[in-house]
């Protein structure tokens, strides 16, 4: 969820930084209130389209080897589970969500609770208020104090001003950009929207009322004496908006030769957006472009391990299989003589000594499993890896990794830790796990019938053979 959150925040914010570099000064209204909605709307889908792609062929030809079992490190007992943040951050959220919306409605019910006369002037519904207000419109409906209501009139300056919001469907973009705003309040780029949009309707307006002949200055005139008396609505359109100074420039400017050429360069800028922001998936392939190894004997005969090398490593694998054997005054031993385990999580991951279960034969813990098994997970991150990035070192025919990580008692993957020498591999190996578990639920291993929190490990090699 994460990565699609931060997509949204990164493309709304390209977009509208190039509305106001290219497109804000120019005296091209209707096409620009398309481009905000637009471009808004885009931001918000384009990260939940995903295209399937064929998976890359590397010239290399690399093969990328799984050992036969993921290793079990510890299990975690429930009563020293780390603080879940992730609760605190959806309290919050929570929280600032529904005060928003309570704002937002409570704007509304004051709108809607204005007391005054409602007439039809012009073929226009109008209430005339009570109060001595400025002139706004929301909805259908436009909305004056009556004061401006004189001798059964309305100045036409004013009523062609609020007309041309109601006429338009202005609120219908502010109710949507309050919308997001109220669901994904933590989007800087949303106020910029918001801005942008509530200058553009008043651009509009203005150009309502001016394509009806009345002289630029005698309106410019009345909007500098409206400005005296100011009362907002939130979500609605005030025919004293304050952002004068725009307005006086826009209703003087010229269209210039360039408006053209922009309107034609935001369509790539948007499709570069797409390619930026979608979901890429790989297709899956009958006969996949990386083989994926599992047993001992092609783990061996992709390595070329010689005799001794042989040695060595089932010495060492006869040694991990016991690791989890130990008793706690035994594994301190051990990782003493292998501190490289011992770094393998965050302090503030790492269970204390006492409190680390083992997997003896006396406890009955049943291991984490993933949607699919464990061979899933291994062809989940083998279609998604992308090996065209991988080159053979000098004088190496493999490379190994080795991902370490936490199955919570949620069914999430956290901690994720990746040993290895070769840093480019790392990423990509961390890259696939992380893309592979994207929306895997885990089941989460047990112990005595109790969910806990378990660490696994995932040792990882890529042959070039």
């Amino acid at each position: 969820m994460i990565p699609i959150i931060l997509k949204i925040i990164l493309c709304t914010t390209l977009l509208i930084a190039l509305y106001y570099l290219f497109l804000e000064r120019e005296k091209m209204h209707q096409f620009n209130r398309f481009y905000l909605i637009f471009s808004l709307v885009f931001s918000y889908v384009i990260p939940f389209i995903t295209i399937t792609t064929e998976f890359p062929k590397p010239s290399n030809n690399p093969q990328l080897i799984f050992e036969e079992a993921t290793h079990q490190l510890t299990a975690h007992p429930s009563q020293q589970e780390s603080f879940n943040w992730m609760n605190i951050i959806w309290i919050v959220y929570g929280i600032v969500t529904c005060i928003l919306l309570i704002k937002a409605i409570i704007s509304v019910a004051r709108i809607n609770n204005l007391q005054g006369k409602e007439i039809n002037y012009q073929g226009q519904q109008i209430k005339i208020t009570h109060k001595n207000i400025s002139p706004f419109s929301f909805w259908k409906t436009i909305y004056l104090g009556k004061n401006y209501f004189k001798n059964n009139e309305i100045d036409s300056r004013i009523f062609l001003h609020e007309k041309g919001h109601v006429k338009q469907k202005h609120s219908i973009d502010l109710l949507l950009i309050e919308i997001l705003k109220i669901v994904t309040w933590f989007n800087p780029a949303l106020y910029f929207y918001k801005k942008a949009m509530v200058t553009n309707h008043e651009f509009l307006a203005d150009e309502y009322v001016l394509k009806n002949n009345y002289n630029i200055k005698d309106y410019q005139n009345l909007i500098l004496n409206e400005l005296i008396s100011g009362q907002n609505y939130n979500l609605t359109h005030t025919f004293n908006f304050n952002n004068t100074k725009k307005r006086f420039i826009m209703m003087n400017r010229k269209k210039t030769k360039l408006v053209g050429l922009k309107k034609v360069i935001s369509i790539p800028i948007l499709v570069i957006a797409f390619g930026l922001f979608v979901q890429k998936t790989y297709a899956n392939d009958s006969n996949p472009t990386i083989p994926l190894l599992t047993k001992k004997a092609e783990v061996k005969k992709a390595q070329n391990i010689t005799p001794i090398q042989q040695i060595v490593e089932d010495t060492k694998q006869l040694l991990e299989s016991k690791e989890v054997k130990h008793t706690n005054e035994e594994k301190q031993a051990v990782d003493t003589i292998r501190p490289k385990s011992k770094k393998s999580l965050p302090e503030s991951a790492q269970p204390k000594q006492e409190t680390v279960a083992t997997t003896t034969s006396s406890e009955n813990i049943i291991n984490p499993e993933y949607p699919g098994g464990i061979n899933q997970l291994r062809k989940n991150i083998a279609n998604i890896f992308d090996a065209s990035k991988m080159k053979p070192s000098t004088g190496k025919a493999f490379i190994k990794t080795e991902i370490e990580y936490v199955i919570n008692k949620e069914g999430s993957v956290e901690h994720i830790m990746i040993n290895g020498d070769n840093e480019i591999f790392n990423n990509e190996v961390k890259t696939a796990f992380l893309k592979a578990n994207e929306g895997a639920k885990w089941q989460p291993a047990t112990k005595d019938g109790t969910v806990i929190s378990y660490t696994m490990r995932l040792p990882i090699t890529m042959s070039f053979q």
